[in-house]
C-alpha cells in the first residue's frame, strides 16, 4: 500500500488521505476548509477520485467530510463507509452507504469486497466519530481520526494493544506549550463565565454543531448551577436526540445532560446567562446576528477551540471583542505519544508535532 497525504492538514486542518493498494484503493476523510478561498478542497487527482473503491469518514465535521459533494461530482463511484450518526449529521445525502454498526462490532475485523480488512472503534470526539484500522496483504494502516482517550461526554473505544505498520494519529494541538491541564482550562473558563455574569454581562459560547458544546454544558451546569443557559435550535435539537444516540454517549454524561435545563435562545430581548451558539467560526448570518446583538449588551464572547483565519470569529478575536480560552478535545504531542506507547506502531504520522510528515507519499 501507498499512503498519499492529500489534505494538507499541517496548515489547514483539512484531512484527506488516498491509499493506493493492489485490490481496493480507498480514501479516508475528505475535508473542506472554507476559510482558505481558492484552496478549500483536498489535493486529490482525478484518477485517485475515480479509482477509489471506498471512502471512510471518521466523522461529520467539515474538515473531515465537507468535500464529499466535490468527490461525487468529479467521478467518485465507490461506497461511503460511515456510522449512522455521521450519516445523519451530514448536510448532503449518501447513496447506499456501508453502515459500520451493521457491518461489525468495534474491534471486530471484517473483510470488504476487494480484499480489504477493516476494524473500527468509537473515537470519543462526537456522536458517530470513529477510528479505523485497515489491513491488506499483511500490512496495516491505522487512522485515529480525532481520537482522544479521556472524553468528557462521548464514548471512546480504547486504542490499546493494536498493531499498525503506519499510524496516522490526531495531534491537533501539536507541541503547543501550556501550563494548563484540561481541568485547569475548565477552571479558567468557569471563572471567566462567573465573573462576566457577576458583572451583568451575558456570555456567548460559539461551538461546533457536534461534539464540544455538550462537554462544556456539563461543566457549566455542574459548577454554575444558578446560571441561566440558552441554546439555539440546533443545540436544543441535539440534546433532545441524545437518547437516540446513546450508543455514542457515556451513561454518566447522559444522566448529566438529561438533567441540564437549557432554554431556547430569546429573539426579542437579552437575558443574563450563557448562550450556546452552534456556529464555532460565526460563519452564518444567524451566528453573526446573535454575536452582534449580544455585544451591544456587553457580552463576553469566549472561543473555546481553534479559531480559523479569514472568519468573523478571527476578526472578533483580533479586535479584542472575543477571547480564546481553549477547552481541549484533541491530543497534544504528549497525549499522542502516551497513546502510541500503548500500541505497536511501526511509524507514526502526527501533524503539528515532531512526528509530522516529511514527504507527501509513504510506502506501507
Amino acid at each position: 500500500m501507498k499512503l498519499y497525504l492529500t489534505g494538507n492538514p499541517c496548515s489547514q486542518q483539512r484531512h484527506c488521505y488516498y491509499v493506493e493498494s493492489a485490490h481496493a484503493p480507498f480514501i479516508v476523510d475528505c475535508g473542506f476548509q472554507r476559510c482558505y478561498p481558492g484552496d478549500e478542497r483536498p489535493h486529490l487527482t482525478s484518477e485517485q477520485i475515480r479509482s477509489a473503491r471506498y471512502l471512510f469518514l471518521t466523522h461529520s465535521h467539515e474538515n473531515q467530510s465537507g468535500a464529499l459533494p466535490y468527490l461525487l461530482a468529479n467521478g467518485f463511484m465507490g461506497r461511503v463507509v460511515v456510522t449512522t450518526e455521521t450519516a445523519r449529521q451530514l448536510t448532503f445525502p449518501i447513496d447506499e452507504p456501508i453502515v459500520l454498526e451493521g457491518l461489525s462490532l468495534p474491534y471486530a475485523p471484517v473483510e470488504l469486497p476487494g480484499g480489504l480488512t477493516i476494524a473500527w472503534g468509537r473515537s470519543g470526539h462526537c456522536s458517530g466519530s470513529a477510528w479505523f484500522s485497515m489491513q491488506e496483504d499483511g500490512r496495516t494502516l491505522l487512522f485515529t481520526g480525532d481520537y482522544y482517550d479521556s472524553p468528557r461526554v462521548h464514548v471512546a473505544d480504547p486504542i490499546i494493544g493494536l498493531h499498525a505498520d503506519l499510524a496516522v494519529m490526531d495531534c491537533d494541538y501539536g507541541t503547543m506549550t501550556s501550563s494548563n491541564s484540561r481541568e485547569e482550562q475548565i477552571a479558567l473558563i468557569i471563572r471567566a463565565i462567573r465573573d462576566a455574569l457577576h458583572d451583568g454581562r451575558p456570555v456567548l459560547l460559539p461551538v461546533p454543531r457536534y461534539g464540544r458544546g455538550q462537554g462544556l454544558l456539563t461543566y457549566i451546569s455542574e459548577r454554575l448551577p444558578e446560571a441561566d443557559i440558552f441554546g439555539d435550535a440546533h443545540f436544543l435539537s441535539e440534546l433532545n436526540h441524545l437518547d437516540a444516540s446513546s450508543l455514542w454517549v457515556q451513561h454518566r454524561a447522559l444522566d448529566m445532560l438529561s438533567d441540564c435545563f437549557v432554554r431556547p435562545m430569546p429573539e426579542d430581548f437579552v437575558a443574563l446567562g450563557v448562550y450556546f451558539l452552534s456556529d464555532s467560526q460565526l460563519e452564518t448570518e444567524y451566528g453573526r446576528t446573535v454575536a452582534t446583538w449580544l455585544l451591544k449588551y456587553g457580552a463576553r464572547i469566549l472561543m473555546t477551540g481553534t479559531v480559523e483565519p479569514n472568519t468573523v470569529a478571527a476578526s472578533l478575536l483580533h479586535s479584542g471583542k472575543a477571547k480564546l480560552m481553549r477547552y481541549g478535545v484533541h491530543c497534544t504531542q504528549a497525549d499522542m505519544l502516551r497513546i502510541a506507547a500503548q500500541n505497536d506502531f511501526g511509524k507514526i504520522i502526527a501533524y503539528r508535532s515532531d512526528y509530522a510528515p516529511t514527504q507527501p507519499v509513504y510506502e506501507v
